[in-house]
């Protein structure tokens, strides 16, 4: 079993590197997209890694997200020959052993863990994918400002576009960015993404495409009863929207269960997210916890 994990970093690197040595092994694998924006950091102490020479500067909400993903993808499926691909961010963390994860994964080649829930939710209206966006910072400033006005413009006007003609029959799903695909759906995908322009730029023009782009190709696909919950908790409680929860002391005797209530559903996970480089006391918490499994 040979595991790609994809990271996907822009601050916090200090934590990045614990991540990297808490599921290293002979077999992990590790392709990291560093954001354009970041200062300068390297990886030399580490073998197996390799840091993506094309950087994107993600924009949150944007199609950069997705862009940087589909890079990483590629970078690894072409690299070598993987099993399992997993998307963590750089502010990720297991809650389960090297030994529980690559079982999990042996146990499961045929599964695609992501989380995908028919459009329209709470979550995710459908102004989400069919209200014209154009990509921007969150951050008002003289370049953003006039691309901000524009979309409020646009989101004001009511105007909404359909979907190309040749993905009418698609029925769009939204979910957690973090998902884990097998070998054989990653190489379905990135053949649907090299014939399929008018897909890839529809979704440029979405609002948090990562959140619908590979949540539609997979279930309007012959891998749709292979997917199964995102293996990434997040805790959406405490921190709120558009924020989650950093992992707290609070959050310690949940991970000690096989099974976790999160999102109106009972699942598997094996990560969780997020942390930052003054998370250090609680992630020698989530140690010893992992120490058990």
């Amino acid at each position: 079993m040979k595991i790609a994990y994809l990271i996907i970093a822009h601050n916090n690197f200090e934590h990045l590197k614990r991540l990297i040595r808490s599921i290293q092994m002979d077999n992990a694998f590790f392709f990291i997209h560093v954001d354009q924006k970041a200062p300068p950091v390297s990886f030399d102490e580490f073998y197996h890694v390799q840091v993506l020479p094309k950087q994107y500067s993600i924009k949150w909400g944007g199609f950069s997200m997705v862009e940087a993903t589909i890079e990483l993808l590629k970078y690894a499926f072409h690299f070598d020959d993987f099993d399992r691909f997993v998307l963590l961010s750089g502010v990720d963390y297991p809650i389960k052993s090297n030994a529980y994860i690559e079982d999990l994964f042996e146990k499961n080649r045929n599964i695609n863990y992501i989380d995908a829930h028919l459009m329209p939710t709470m979550d995710h209206p459908f102004d989400r994918l069919f209200c014209y966006r154009i990509e921007c910072d969150r951050t008002t400033n003289l370049k953003s400002f006039p691309i901000k006005l524009v979309n409020k413009l646009i989101r004001g006007s009511r105007i909404r576009r359909p979907y190309p003609q040749k993905y009418q029959d698609y029925k769009p799903f939204a979910g957690s960015q973090w998902w884990s695909f097998n070998d054989a759906f990653v190489d379905y995908l990135l053949k649907f993404l090299s014939s399929n322009d008018e897909y890839i730029t529809f979704f440029q023009h979405t609002f948090v495409p990562d959140e619908m782009f590979f949540q539609t190709i997979i279930m309007n696909s012959p891998f749709v009863r292979t997917v199964r919950n995102t293996l990434t908790y997040v805790d959406w409680e405490l921190g709120g929207p558009p924020y989650p929860s950093l992992i707290q002391k609070i959050h310690m005797p949940l991970f000690k269960n096989d099974l976790i209530y999160a999102n109106h559903r009972v699942s598997i996970y094996l990560f969780t997210r997020k942390f930052n480089d003054d998370s250090s006391k609680i992630i020698n918490e989530l140690d010893k916890i992992r120490a058990d499994y």
